[in-house]
């Protein structure tokens, strides 16, 4: 039988670093009873520096649990975020593996139903670490709390804490728009924006942002906000954004402006794209062309009748002063 110790753990913890999945993360809480405080940790320390904090470890559950703790390094190579533990091997070969940097005061701790627990966090960096950013993942796992996937596979429930380092230096912060997208003609809104964000600095960065959309006379529509997340370094992540107005009439302009970086560094990008309700313009036409009809018609019609009146009157007439001749 394969196991797998750390499917469930990343799908926990990429609820902590990137803010994406909130509903996992109170699923695996309330499943596992345990709670992992705080859930993210920065640290700003120079190479060859040690810094200390404290973390704890809470029992939320009826039952007594016996948790071991690790410290795991992980990389995220795809755009929605996800975290994929490395290998115990291969972690010291990665640029932002921070792992080997922290000592934990325990690795393995007993907890009653309600108890928490504080540990000792220590972070040294080492005298040729790089700037930029690092990071690792402090993995707290009862012993008692696995299940098996579908496939036959152990699962390992995991809470943890993500540590985020950051090395003073020469840091490169950059970021680039790759994609800025939404329909280019609808009929109607809402209106879906789809945007990718890649980031091509030594640390994570958090865009700070919004879609702001003009109507076809440079008048404000609406302003979307970006989701708030965060984005690895050297990965990128996808953002949606809807607008929900639905009677749009016209060309708008959408520009998407995302702020990140200590220096308040700028993405820019824009699109433009038509909204016309044509189906609707054409019932309407076609209405008024109806009603223009039917007024032509009966305007031709009480012309037609006026003439005839005219008609009848210049016939009584004649026939009036034949009889007056006759007498």
């Amino acid at each position: 039988m394969k196991t797998t110790s750390t499917l469930l753990t990343l799908v926990l913890v990429s609820s902590l670093w990137f803010n994406a999945f909130p509903t996992n993360a109170q699923s695996a809480s309330s499943f596992l009873g345990l709670s992992a405080i705080p859930p993210r940790l920065e640290i700003k320390a120079a190479p060859g520096q040690a810094v200390t904090k404290e973390i704890k470890v809470r029992n939320d559950s009826p039952t007594e649990k016996i948790i071991s703790v690790n410290v795991k390094d992980f990389i995220v190579t795809d755009d929605s975020g996800t975290p994929i533990q490395l290998p115990d091997s291969t972690s010291s070969q990665n640029r932002w593996a921070a792992s080997s940097w922290i000592q934990i005061s325990q690795t393995s701790i007993k907890l009653k139903p309600g108890e928490t627990k504080a540990l000792s966090l220590t972070v040294i960096v080492p005298n040729d670490a790089l700037p930029g950013g690092h990071y690792a993942m402090v993995l707290h796992s009862p012993s008692t709390e696995a299940s098996l996937d579908q496939t036959g596979a152990v699962i390992q429930a995991n809470v943890g804490t993500l540590v985020y380092i950051t090395v003073p230096g020469n840091i490169k912060q950059n970021a680039t728009i790759n994609n800025f997208s939404a329909p280019f003609f609808s009929e109607f809104g809402p209106i879906d924006f789809k945007a990718n964000i890649a980031n091509l600095s030594d640390i994570h960065i958090t865009p700070a942002g919004s879609i702001n959309i003009k109507n076809w006379f440079g008048g404000q529509t609406a302003s979307l906000k970006l989701d708030t997340t965060n984005i690895f370094p050297y990965t990128s992540r996808d953002f949606t954004n809807t607008l929900k107005n639905r009677w749009l009439f016209g060309r708008y302009q959408a520009q998407l402006q995302a702020v990140y970086g200590t220096s308040g560094n700028v993405a820019l990008a824009t699109i433009y794209f038509w909204v016309i309700p044509w189906r609707l313009i054409i019932l309407i036409i076609t209405a008024i062309a109806i009603i223009i009809a039917l007024i032509l018609i009966n305007k031709d019609r009480l012309h037609k009748n006026e003439s005839e009146v005219t008609d009848l009157e210049k016939e009584l007439d004649d026939l009036k002063h034949k009889y007056q001749d006759r007498k």
